[in-house]
């Protein structure tokens, strides 16, 4: 390994390490972006080009050649990695003018959010054999992701002092360590109390853990599991393509607008930073709201 390509490691280090501490954004993002930002790196090197020397029609030469077999939504995550990067490399002086202040992201149409009707909630609710330890603590783990719109990494991070039961309410540790309260109704309130006195401890088996949510001999659970968990369920009633964790969090933000909660509320509870991250739930609403009208007015 030469010299040179040592010292663009140690450059990319450090900043995902200045990421970590000034940006707010949540450990996966960081990982993401430094992964972006090597990945990037390993092109440079086929070219022979120093990540310090590198020229803005260059970073558009690396786009056109991603761009084909990536999402827009993954290659505008590549685009923000590397204009930080930058930003911060002339910042920090490294290089003497910015070669990515110019690159702009890719605008690309919405695709509205797939949401599971009642009915479809109803059926993957009864599918978990509650009879069994670990059947009753999926059946919560579904209960608490629609009661709370948690994201998947807040959900597996819960800790056991952070539902507050009595209150039925959860204190979330969100993106950037931003915590948030958020309430559940008596549904949810049933279900964590059968996991709490009959599941976990079955699970834990004499042993100790601070996470609220445990597998077998009380290991922490994975964003995997609760993936796998959530796609076979799906599965089962037909929705092996559309379900996923991030489903139960649309689904929450979407029933509660149909029933009339406002936007500002629908925001706090997701722990958006930005309300126009929450208003792709008003197109969903509305969009329903254009199917009952198509499907019950006599003039439709």
């Amino acid at each position: 390994m030469s010299r040179e390509y040592k010292l663009e490691k140690v450059l990319i280090e450090k900043f995902c390490g200045v990421l970590s501490l000034e940006s707010g954004l949540s450990r996966n993002t960081i990982l993401a972006y430094r992964a972006d930002v090597i990945d990037f790196n390993f092109w440079l090197k086929e070219k022979d080009v120093a990540i310090s020397e590198v020229c803005e029609s260059l970073i558009n030469d690396y786009f056109l050649f991603v761009r084909k077999s990536l999402k827009t939504s993954t290659l505008n995550r590549k685009i923000s990695a590397i204009k930080k990067f930058y930003l911060w490399m002339d910042r920090e002086k490294h290089i003497s003018t910015n070669p990515s202040s110019r690159i702009k992201g890719l605008k690309f149409s919405q695709k509205l959010a797939f949401v599971l009707t009642e009915n479809q909630l109803a059926n993957l609710f009864s599918i978990p054999n509650t009879e069994t330890s670990n059947g009753l603590r999926d059946r919560t783990i579904l209960e608490l992701m629609y009661a709370s719109g948690l994201r998947v990494s807040e959900l597996v991070g819960l800790k056991y002092t952070d539902c507050l039961l009595s209150e039925k309410a959860i204190l979330v540790s969100g993106k950037g360590r931003k915590e948030r309260v958020v309430p559940f109704g008596d549904e949810a309130v049933f279900w964590i109390e059968k996991y709490l006195s009959s599941s976990r401890p079955k699970l834990l088996k004499n042993k100790s853990s601070d996470f609220f949510f445990v597998g077998k001999g009380g290991g922490r659970l994975s964003r995997q599991f609760i993936w796998k968990l959530v796609r076979n369920l799906g599965a089962q009633i037909g929705l092996e393509n559309y379900c996923t964790p991030h489903t139960f969090r649309h689904t929450f933000a979407t029933h509660l607008l149909n029933n009339g909660a406002d936007l500002r509320t629908i925001q706090i509870l997701l722990g958006h930073a930005d309300i126009s991250t929450t208003q792709i739930y008003t197109k969903i609403a509305l969009d329903n709201l254009k199917q009952i009208y198509a499907k019950h007015h006599p003039r439709a």
